[in-house]
């Protein structure tokens, strides 16, 4: 048995003597902190044997071959017995004469593969890599005033935190008037991750450096997009709750003073995709979401009347588009339409007359909450030799209305709170601003969230490698990457906030022959300003310019994502209180607001770059000053790899030095393995 096997979808590939297959390892380079990087082969050749040509799909045949060079084969590589790589990633590809060439991918490769979507593709149900319905199933909610209240005291999911966009009185003394319509939402980054994270299969390691900073759990992204929409899955759905239902026979009423008021039935549904009519009892249209419907009826009556003087006193059939609230138990005529005699009724005999009315249209927008339900209804006037027949063949037409813009009262999709970016965007701006190094374990399916710190604090643990170091030469460098000997932290730059640098920093390196100046990384958020208010200040994002209307409430100023820190202040401590308003209901409160920040004098935390490397990249500072990179040769064991881990430094007798494993380069069993080291201290 051949001492390296590999396995394509759990089947035993042949491999040949030339089948190379030398491994790298990496996870972060430190000479690009701005990515993170993952475990890697080369492009290796399998021989195009009979079973290797059937576990990848025939890819030598242009007639017959299937699906699978197209998609990922789940890899395992086993080395003496060992299995180096348990979970690994294999990919074709191509085809050279008799032999496939293949890459195995691992480690962090395979994580930020699984996170590569945009975040507002969790919304669409036709994305069907990345839709995540546990963002609507768990997250999904009305704008409304109660909500607006309660999430105050919230710490994960979606908030609706006190923000200025602009309509927020500068005036604060008494009782000050807070309008919900004028606040947007934000959603705590933390949850934001456990939801990217939870339909990889991965989980976070719970005692990773980031999950346990206070920080990062207090972090929220604040709503700041150029306009507030819905999710595609949200506009999809009003298809599929529009109904169209029609008469199959006449409904002939008012032979008797009981029936002079009644339901219209409509008894043949045409389409309902939703279920959302019921003919029974009272024929009406219901759904159990908030709901903009554009109603339509199409009638064809005839009116009859015995009297004396048609025109003197003329009969009429009133129809009605009707909403019922079941809370109230309350009917509410919406539109009326009045079918009555005129110059052209008939007269059959006598004093008989009839009139026929076809194809009436009667039609309104109807706004329905949750619950509340539609119908047709008619009312005959009180004559009691006054009849009708509503004819067969008329219809009731119902369409849901759903526009992009998000209106107060309407559902929120909480992916759209976010801006338009990728889930490993997001992800990399949160690694970045706290200075982590991320190590995925493809065996465990855990991902640990770890800085430089926590791997300087594994000095102590730090596995000796001098024996396996080869007499081979060494070679030194004495700069890493593209660092410069200004490196700029940047944040977003936004018109709307001045200075616009305040919040960017440096990292220095004392090295003259480095660049001037470098940008080390970007974030995808702006900075944010703040301004007095109860208790201290809340952030500013101006979106409403009320310079020459002060009665301006559209969100008309372009702004740039922004991201704050979740903070509170209890009104009944200060014995203050706030109102509550949506311009219908008020109400008074005196709990807790949620008032997040920037950066403020006397915040307990800071999101200004110079506050964040301070307290997060010290231990990269240290390593840049007088930085070495050296390169040795090593002789690693199948168990070396397989026990391997990047966060545990190792030491070298022969330097005297503890160092951080930069990438272990095109490993194979009893080869001298090129390793890249990054001094330490």
């Amino acid at each position: 048995m051949q001492s390296l096997q590999l396995y394509l979808n759990d089947q035993l590939v042949d491999l040949s003597d030339d089948s190379l297959i030398a491994l790298s390892f990496q996870i972060n380079n430190l000479a690009e902190v701005k990515n993170q990087q993952g475990n890697t082969s080369n492009q290796f050749k399998l021989p195009l044997t009979q079973n290797n040509r059937q576990i990848l799909g025939y890819p030598d045949d242009v007639a017959f071959t299937n699906c699978l060079p197209y998609t990922q084969y789940a890899a395992k590589l086993v080395q003496d017995g060992l299995e180096i790589i348990p979970y690994g990633i294999g990919e074709l590809n191509s085809i050279d004469q008799d032999t496939a060439s293949v890459t195995i991918l691992s480690g962090n490769v395979d994580f930020f593969d699984s996170i590569d979507g945009k975040l507002y593709d969790v919304g669409d149900t036709t994305s069907t890599l990345w839709y995540n319905a546990n963002w609507k199933n768990k997250y999904e909610h009305e704008w409304s005033l109660q909500n607006v209240m309660q999430s105050q005291t919230k710490l994960d999911g979606w908030i609706w935190p006190i923000v200025d966009y602009g309509k927020i009185d500068a005036n604060f003394s008494d009782t000050p008037t807070i309008d919900v319509r004028h606040l947007r939402p934000g959603f705590f980054l933390k949850t934001a991750i456990e939801m990217m994270v939870q339909p990889t299969g991965y989980t976070i390691n719970p005692s990773s450096f980031l999950v346990n900073e206070c920080l990062y759990k207090k972090l929220i992204v604040q709503f700041a997009n150029d306009s507030f929409e819905h999710s595609a899955e949200y506009l999809a759905s009003a298809g599929s709750n529009n109904v169209s239902v029609k008469k199959s026979s006449n409904q002939v009423v008012g032979n008797s003073r009981t029936d002079r008021t009644g339901i219209i039935q409509f008894d043949n549904v045409v389409s309902d995709m939703g279920k959302r009519y019921s003919n029974v009892p009272n024929s009406s249209y219901s759904n159990p979401a908030k709901a903009k419907t554009a109603i339509q009826v199409n009638v064809s009556a005839v009116l009859v009347v015995n009297t004396i003087g048609k025109w003197h006193d003329p009969a009429t059939i009133s129809i009605h588009i009707v909403r019922y609230d079941p809370v109230k138990n309350e009917d509410t005529h919406l539109v009326t339409h009045n079918l009555t005699f005129d110059d052209t009724a008939t007269k059959v005999s006598g004093n008989a007359y009839y009139q026929r009315f076809e194809n009436v249209k009667i039609s309104g927008d109807v706004d329905l909450a949750a619950g509340q339900s539609v119908k047709m209804w008619y009312e005959l006037d009180d004559k009691k030799t006054t009849t009708a027949t509503i004819e067969a063949g008329s219809t009731f037409t119902i369409t849901v209305k759903n526009t992009n813009e998000v209106q107060y009262g309407d559902l929120v999709q909480c992916e759209r709170i976010f801006p338009d970016i990728g889930q490993k965007d997001l992800l990399k701006d949160t690694l970045q601003r706290f200075g982590i190094i991320c190590q995925t374990d493809n065996t465990t399916r855990t991902v640990t969230l770890a800085s430089l710190r926590d791997i300087v604090n594994h000095i102590p643990l730090a596995r000796d490698w001098t024996s396996k170091c080869l007499n081979q030469g060494k070679t030194i460098s004495f700069q890493l990457g593209g660092y410069a000997q200004v490196n700029n932290l940047k944040y977003k730059q936004d018109d709307n906030v001045l200075p616009q640098t305040f919040a960017d920093a440096q990292i220095l390196v004392k090295d003259k022959t480095l660049a001037a100046s470098a940008d080390l990384f970007e974030s995808q958020f702006a900075p944010t300003l703040n301004r007095p208010y109860i208790g201290g200040t809340i952030a500013q994002i101006l979106k409403v310019d009320t310079s020459t209307d002060v009665n301006a409430s559209d969100f008309s100023i372009n702004t740039q994502p922004r991201i704050l820190i979740h903070d509170t202040v209890d009104l009944l401590k200060l014995n203050r209180n706030v109102k509550f308003t949506d311009g219908t209901t008020s109400q008074v409160y005196n709990d807790t607001l949620c008032t997040p920040y920037f950066d403020k004098t006397g915040g307990a935390y800071s999101l200004l770059f110079d506050k964040l490397r301070l307290t997060y990249y010290p231990e990269l500072e240290k390593v840049l000053q007088r930085s070495k990179k050296v390169v040795r040769y090593f002789l690693l064991t199948p168990r070396d790899i397989l026990e391997l881990n990047l966060l545990i430094p190792v030491y070298l007798q022969q330097d005297s030095a503890y160092y951080y494993i930069n990438k272990i380069d095109s490993w194979r069993k009893g080869q001298p393995t090129k390793v890249e080291l990054v001094k330490l201290g």
